[in-house]
């Protein structure tokens, strides 16, 4: 990936913390038809999200912001930028990882990333950015608006949650699967009591369908009345799908290419697995799995970083997206981050964590809160009359 108008390298520091521990090279992408004199959105990624490479597609980012310059930034420890350091004597060293692949230390990039963009004249003349976080980067995207949210005007967040928000309330991070399918749940907690047990294979089905939305729960829904059936087929089947597989799933996170997405999922999960490391089953499948996944991480107490936010500070618009069918995140935590946001408004929508329903509508209000703010007129529009959906779930929170 050769430097050009688009493709840009930096030299950031290994470690913030350490002025000794040397730099690496780091990039970053600009959109097609980027402007900067117009408004520009750096849009997050966090380390579970294999996104941004050298060779990278942007169909899909373009897809995601029509019409709006936005900011893609490789992510220490994806590859290229994997670090020698996390590895002393050929093995991850658990601290180090946590540390130098952690959030914070991204947090510091992405403001580099803004700062060298200033320098260049690549940014309005105020130096200000909008962010785009979805899922986990939802979650950094907060981290960098509780430490650098005056450059920020505005900020979208879709299907994400809250670690500190959800321990406050005595909510889990990641949603219970009996409030998004009471059916499913009871079926799936009859399973664990035949099989007198759980399994990760199929806790990693039932997350990987319930992200699809009500098209992967209806697929669900087949395979547990197979289970219950006595009938392995359905199962059997379905388990051959590459995204559905937790037997190449489980391979693919033991490898080195694999360490930055954990540390991430520990910083995320880690204080819920570590509360209660054996009660979690099917209710939340995402843990069940994951718990596999961290074995290590657990098992040594890897040191968590503080996610504790302060959100009062910040004064740019918050939009805050939630799917009705997430099986990742409740409505109910996208509506306490709108409520801890002075200028926020929560939007529920149709579908899974994916968001894979009504594509133009969502589209379309990406574009107009980006370009025109929460206030205006179009935008307005819009967030008043989306697809149908619980009435009493929309709107500002209250």
């Amino acid at each position: 990936m050769p430097p050009d108008a688009h493709h840009r390298y930096l030299n950031l520091p290994v470690d913030y913390t350490d002025g000794s521990s040397g730099r690496f090279r780091a990039f970053y992408v600009l959109s097609p038809n980027f402007n900067p004199k117009g408004p520009v959105v750096f849009f997050l990624t966090d380390g579970q999200m294999e996104l941004v490479g050298p060779e990278m597609d942007l169909s899909f980012f373009d897809e995601q912001l029509p019409g709006v310059s936005y900011v893609l930034i490789g992510h220490r420890g994806h590859s290229p930028t994997l670090f020698p350091e996390v590895y002393p004597n050929g093995k991850l060293d658990l601290r180090r990882a946590m540390n130098l692949y952690g959030s914070w230390q991204r947090v510091e990039d992405i403001e580099c990333v803004r700062q060298d963009m200033v320098a260049a004249k690549l940014l309005p003349s105020d130096g200000r950015i909008m962010v785009f976080g979805a899922s986990g980067a939802g979650v950094l995207a907060q981290q960098y608006l509780h430490r650098y949210g005056e450059h920020v005007t505005r900020t979208l967040l879709a299907a994400t949650g809250a670690p500190d928000l959800a321990r406050q309330h005595g909510w889990t991070y990641a949603r219970n699967f009996v409030e998004l399918d009471p059916e499913a749940a009871a079926s799936l907690s009859e399973i664990a009591r035949l099989e007198n047990g759980t399994r990760a294979s199929l806790a990693y089905m039932v997350f990987q369908l319930g992200r699809q939305g009500q098209s992967g729960l209806a697929t669900l829904h087949k395979i547990i009345h197979g289970e219950l059936s006595h009938n392995p087929l359905p199962y059997a089947w379905y388990q051959l799908r590459p995204s559905l597989s937790w037997a190449l799933r489980r391979t693919l996170l033991s490898l080195p290419a694999a360490d930055a997405a954990k540390v991430r999922m520990y910083e995320l999960l880690g204080s819920d697995l570590q509360r209660a490391a054996s009660s979690y089953g099917y209710d939340i499948p995402l843990y069940l799995w994951s718990r596999e996944v961290l074995r290590n991480f657990l098992h040594q107490h890897a040191p968590l970083p503080n996610l504790q936010l302060d959100r009062s500070r910040y004064r740019g618009e918050v939009l805050v997206i939630a799917g009705k069918d997430d099986v990742v995140f409740s409505p109910a935590i996208g509506k306490a981050i709108a409520l801890a946001y002075s200028r926020a408004f929560f939007l529920l929508v149709r579908g899974g964590h994916r968001l894979e329903l009504d594509h133009e509508y969502q589209r379309a209000v990406r574009r107009a809160f980006f370009l025109h703010g929460l206030q205006a007129r179009d935008t307005a529009s819009l967030l008043d009359s989306p697809p149908p959906a619980p009435a009493e779930e929309r709107g500002q929170p209250q």
